[in-house]
């Protein structure tokens, strides 16, 4: 077979069934392949610019929970498309972006004085799980059985490879591997589960703090039933929304939020289970964890790397949770009545315009692409969710202009399932060229475009931490109207917000790639007072 064909073989054994990108000079042999060897089975997604490409594999990795993948030529192809790979990095997330390069035998030439030049291992070395070249046809099952591995074990993360033109189009014979699935786990230390058992029985106000790899372990019913055992509230960081479902009575939302706040302060022992203790979620590792803190992850190198912990456990979170359900008591503790009481308070703070508008008229199954702006913060501390494939975030890279390729990506792999774009006017911007993939290929994702004629976040820093000078900060916007009406689009404008309901339920029914854009100028200093991280207050109030 040629290497082409072996490469597309190799991919529809390890399960691809979509794939991102655009065709040029030195991948045009890859998509010859693909046409040929992968008809039926994988479907290409022709994308605007690179920087798409792997924001859609992303977006489809979060919703699966399986790999995304992106193709695009090396050089300026590959670099548009690194903000999506170190998207996938940061937040852990199975994205392979695919490469062409030149023939091997130039390789030995300076890259700056390279067609389409760059030295891309050296690029994405520092940005993946996983980067290697296919030097000959034989290397090419071998870098792509790797590159799986990487990402189906321990915390996911992106990948990288790069395949020569005459490696593409060389001819061997090679055993395609099978599809690479999750290797099973080692069982806790039983010394230090005896501890961490010990150390909870002596609570009486044991707190849980979950992070993703509660989900990319399969473990989230676990985590459900030790928090019902020890009658134990659940934080959350940012990747972990929805870990344990938000319905939940024990589901405080995210670790920085009131509630999270509150728990903190009152807990006296901390179960963390698989968090990263990100800037982010640490506010900069100025949290305070609660004492003493029993820290469990798969990664050793986790364990005590960003705070101490008394008690360490290493193993597989799904048996080393279902051992500690077994052995640790039913807690009784004054949790309920606490909880009753902090719940109150943060349910009487006023509603976010639009946001909370969402689920009143969306199916539980909906799934939210939220990008970086004023409203879009509030979801991780008020906008409760079941699942966290559902909800898309760029948490720690914080990527602005993630959230309608994302959406496009989730779409693709849900085609049945509402999929909302829910990003305000800047960061819509980013990705708005993408409007013409979703139209090429029906994907009909909503975007719901917050026009409030601002990066608002950002003028609200300027104005806080700038003696109130701002600069650059007001936007000058087209008609998102006609903008999504002139590739097809189904498009409204909402000036009063009793509208957008209907609007939205319209956008709905129209069954086509959707805007809606929400008319908020005059609502500036509303949204920036709704922007928690600007606030000296942990709970909004009403404006006067």
């Amino acid at each position: 077979m040629k290497g082409g064909d072996i490469l597309i073989e190799c991919l529809k054994a390890q399960g691809v069934s979509a794939v991102f990108g655009m065709p040029g000079t030195q991948n045009i042999q890859i998509y010859d392949s693909l046409l040929r060897r992968g008809a039926g089975t994988i479907a290409h997604y022709l994308v605007r610019h690179e920087y798409a490409a792997t924001q859609m594999a992303d977006g489809f990795a979060r919703a699966t929970g399986d790999v995304g993948v992106a193709i695009t030529v090396p050089g300026p192809g590959a670099s548009n498309a690194s903000t999506g790979i170190l998207e996938a990095f940061t937040d852990c997330a199975p994205v392979l972006l695919i490469t062409g390069q030149s023939d091997t035998s130039l390789y030995s030439k300076a890259p700056s004085k390279m067609f389409h030049g760059l030295d891309q291992m050296r690029f994405f070395e520092s940005l993946t799980k996983y980067c290697a070249i296919a030097h000959t046809v034989a290397d090419i099952p071998v870098v792509v059985e790797n590159a799986f591995k990487a990402m189906r074990n321990g915390r996911p993360g992106p990948t990288v490879l790069e395949f020569p033109m005459d490696v593409v189009t060389g001819a061997g014979e090679v055993r395609i591997p099978p599809r690479v699935e999750r290797a099973e786990g080692e069982l806790p230390d039983d010394t230090a589960l005896r501890d961490a058992v010990d150390t909870i029985r002596n609570a009486k106000m044991p707190l849980i703090f979950a992070g993703s790899a509660v989900f990319h372990s399969n473990a989230r019913n676990e985590l459900r039933l030790l928090a019902e055992k020890l009658n134990a509230p659940v934080i959350v960081t940012r990747c972990a929304k929805g870990a344990l479902s938000e319905e939940h009575p024990l589901a405080l939302q995210i670790c920085y939020g009131f509630l999270g706040r509150e728990a903190l302060q009152r807990a006296d022992c901390l179960i963390g289970i698989g968090p990263r203790f990100t800037s982010i979620d640490t506010r900069n590792w100025s949290l305070k964890l609660p004492q003493p803190f029993i820290q469990i992850d798969e990664d050793e190198k986790e364990i005590g790397r960003e705070y101490p912990c008394e008690v360490g456990v290493v193993g597989d979170l799904k048996l080393t949770l279902q051992a500690l359900i077994e052995d640790v008591a039913a807690g009784e503790n004054e949790w309920d009545a606490m909880l009753t009481q902090l719940r109150a308070q943060s349910d009487a703070q006023p509603p976010l315009p639009v946001l909370h508008d969402l689920q009143d008229v969306l199916p539980k199954e909906t799934i939210y692409a939220i990008d970086v702006h004023a409203l879009g913060y509030g979801v991780f501390a008020e906008f409760p969710i079941s699942d966290p494939r559902t909800l898309l975030y760029p948490n720690i890279g914080v990527a602005l202009g993630h959230a309608f390729p994302a959406a496009i990506g989730a779409k693709v792999a849900y085609p049945d399932r509402p999929v909302i774009c829910f990003s305000g006017d800047g960061g819509f911007l980013m990705g708005a060229v993408e409007m013409a993939t979703a139209m090429m290929y029906g994907i009909n994702v909503v975007a719901i475009v917050v026009n409030d004629g601002a990066l608002s976040a950002i003028k609200g820093s300027q104005l806080k931490g700038c003696d109130g000078r701002t600069i650059d900060t007001d936007l000058q916007n087209p008609d998102f109207v006609q903008f999504a009406e002139s590739f097809g689009a189904y498009a409204r404008r909402v000036e009063n917000l009793k509208d957008f309901k209907q609007t939205l339920r319209d956008a709905l029914a129209a069954e086509k790639p959707a805007l809606i854009e929400v008319m908020m100028q005059e609502r500036q200093d509303e949204i920036l007072h709704s922007i928690g991280w600007l606030q000296s207050e942990p709970l909004r109030k009403p404006l006067v």
